[in-house]
């Protein structure tokens, strides 16, 4: 008998989970240490690049940086943003151990055999 945790249907119910996990992690904003140039109005005469943090998002590995001059500035969105797929996939693939950590913990909690010290209390 196979146990759940190496099961297909299993590992793939996890993988969607672990991607939509990963894909609403963009809402978790940061800014920088990269910077960024949003225009070139700064500087005494007002020619110079206006450099500030980049906004990006992601969690825990940042994946979407915003791109100035092509999406809105300072928010984030898919398809306009400089999309990381490597930062991406070791989101996907954090998430994805760590939902098979609690299932594997769950499992092994509810194989380990009671003992009659686990169900009697103990005096002190």
């Amino acid at each position: 008998m196979t146990s759940i945790l190496s099961r297909p249907g299993f590992i793939g119910l996890v993988l969607i989970a672990a991607t939509t996990l990963a894909l609403v992690s963009v809402n978790i904003e940061r800014r920088g240490p990269e910077l960024v140039s949003y225009g070139n109005l700064c500087g005494p005469t007002a020619d110079d690049p206006c450099h500030v943090p980049a906004l990006k998002g992601g969690f825990p590995v940042a994946y979407l940086v915003d791109a100035p001059g092509i999406s809105v500035e300072r928010r984030l969105g898919f398809g306009e943003d400089t999309l990381r797929p490597g930062a991406l996939v070791v989101d996907i693939a954090v998430y994805f151990a760590i939902i098979m950590a609690m299932a594997w913990a769950i499992l092994i909690g509810k194989a380990r055999p009671r003992t009659d010290s686990d169900s009697q209390g103990h005096a002190p």
